[in-house]
């Protein structure tokens, strides 16, 4: 019994900051530089976590620099993620396998 009410306060616990900030936000009403910036924070955390993660993904720096160029490449061009995806890792699989 104590597992399935500790199992609830944690359930509660994680819900609360999730749900509390959506109910809030849309209430507010933002500048227009504000949105932009809310629409850009997830694009900016993203390449935050990944870029160290293909930095170190290989020894190769011609495969690294080759993923971050197409990646960089297919966002400019508004290309959904998993183009950017596909192709980098086309092209590093490619790299390393004539290599």
């Amino acid at each position: 019994m104590n597992m399935l009410v500790l199992t609830i306060c944690l359930a509660f616990s994680t819900a609360i900051p999730r749900i509390l900030p959506a109910v809030f936000i849309s209430w507010m009403h933002f500048s227009r530089g504000a949105r932009k910036f809310l629409r850009l924070l997830p694009v900016s955390v993203m390449a935050a976590l990944t870029f160290p993660g293909v930095i170190q993904s290989s020894p190769n720096a011609a495969a690294c620099l080759t993923t971050i160029g197409l990646s960089v490449f297919c966002g400019l061009m508004n290309w959904p993620p998993i183009t950017a995806v596909l192709a980098s890792a086309g092209a590093v699989w490619l790299l390393l396998v004539l290599m």
